[in-house]
């Protein structure tokens, strides 16, 4: 699950196109805490399976009809992405509907 909340803007550092798919690497620090090989990893609200993953950035695979369809297809070395890690405590949703159902409408 993802909150939709955009945790880092991280850079893309490379990205290979392979036949079949891509290769895309993103420069990222505070998405990474606690991510291993298999995580989901959200780039541009594309949700995406972490590949490799180092202390300075994670790759990610992405397939053809993915970067057709989205903004990913559009992405260059050094273009700016919006990362967002899925959500890390079971507790995170809780959190976030009591923020928004805690607050009263006045007409």
């Amino acid at each position: 699950m993802f909150t939709g909340i955009v945790e880092e803007l991280g850079r893309v550092s490379a990205l290979v196109l392979e036949p079949g798919s891509a290769r895309l690497s993103v420069h990222a620090d505070t998405v990474l805490g606690g991510v291993t090989h298999g995580a989901s990893i959200a780039v541009n609200g594309v949700c995406l399976t972490v590949v490799q993953n180092d202390t300075d950035g994670f790759t990610v695979d992405v397939m053809p009809e993915t970067l057709r369809l989205s903004s990913l297809g559009a992405l260059h070395v050094g273009s700016a992405v919006n990362s967002s890690a899925r959500c890390r405590r079971p507790d995170a949703w809780e959190a976030m509907s009591s923020k928004a159902t805690s607050t009263q409408w006045a007409p």
